[in-house]
Parts: C-alpha cells; structure tokens; sequence
C-alpha cells in the first residue's frame, strides 16, 4: 500500500500529519524530566517508538519481543504497528539512505536545552502542524542556530550538539529518526 505521493513535501507532511493525529501521545517519567515544566500547552507528549532493549515496562508487564533478537517493541510500535510502514515509506522517499531504528515522536512538547546522549551518529528531524514559532535551536561551535524545521527536514548530531526549541503557539508536532547506542550495540552482539 502507498501513502504518500512523493512528488509534494508539503502535502506528504499533511499526510503524515493526519497519522499522528490519530495516535494518543504522553510522555514517560525520563522524558518528562526534558520538558519545560513553565509550558503550559495542553495535549502534549513525546514517545520513543521502534526498539528498546529493556523487556519490560513494569514488574508485571512485558514488552513484545522484536524480530532483531534482544530487543522489544516500545509500547508506542506496539499500539501503532502501522505506523512502521508509513514512517519507512516517508524515510525512503526524502531519505532513503538514511538508517533509523527509533522516532521520537513529540506532540505540543517544549525541550529545554539537552545532548541526546544515547544516540549515535546524525538524526534527522522534521516538524508538522498548524503552529507559530517553535523554531529548533542548535548550539554549534560558531554559536546557536535558530532552525525552521516545519516541512523540512534537518540532519545534525544531537548527541554532540546542544539543542531545544522555542516557545511556541497551536498544535506542533515533530519527529526524530535516530540510531540508539544501546540497541546499535545489541544487533553487533547478536552478528558477532
């Protein structure tokens, strides 16, 4: 099944758009501790969706396990499988050499200023949604980059720069491929 059109950045973003309306979008404890607690925007969230090495979410309840051996589906690709399929079509029409086992999907969710210190290597980010400001701010060597970032895409490391967004007003929505240190370091354990 396709999608997208591929032909129209903008309206494949409206697309793709109208699929993360449909998903119900909170935060967990550890990404709570990210977000600028003075935000006051309603219906907010940011989830990892993909892989995670940690095969459970609580003592009684377990993870899916994945099909790469010793990882497990984030709840997130478990209550939205077919959101796999639409993000790899998205990727493989605008990025399509670009390797991701992760999305950080975020809904109204203001970032204070951080490193993603469990990533590897450069991830790409694109913002979505009827919204004013919000820009992307990226601390490089030669000072800070202030980045829009809706319809399109950015590619840096957040792991070695610095970065947050601005305040901003309406319904923003982004999202972020990315390699994971821990998960990139199961699937070489599991080859070797």
């Amino acid at each position: 099944m396709k999608y997208f059109n591929g032909d129209d950045i903008h309206g494949d973003c409206l697309i793709l758009e109208s699929y993360l309306d449909e998903m119900v979008i909170v935060s967990g404890t550890d990404r709570n501790k990210l977000r600028d607690k003075t935000d006051v925007q309603k219906d907010k969230g940011s989830m990892l969706y993909g892989y995670t090495w940690r095969g459970y979410m609580t003592d009684d309840k377990w993870r899916t396990p994945s099909e790469l051996p010793g990882l497990y589906y984030t709840k997130c690709r478990d209550d939205y499988p077919l959101f796999e399929l639409i993000a790899q079509e998205f990727t493989n029409l605008y990025f399509p050499n670009f390797v991701w086992y992760n999305i950080q999907i975020n809904k109204n969710f203001k970032i204070l200023p951080h490193y993603d210190n469990k990533n590897i290597g450069e991830s790409i980010i694109i913002s979505f949604g009827d919204y004013e400001g919000g820009l992307l701010n990226v601390e490089f060597e030669d000072g800070v980059k202030k980045i829009n970032i809706k319809h399109k895409f950015f590619k840096f490391d957040g792991s070695k720069y610095k970065h947050w967004i601005d305040d901003f007003k309406g319904t923003r929505y982004s999202i972020v491929f990315f390699k994971n240190k821990q998960i990139m370091n199961r699937i070489a354990e599991k080859q070797n």
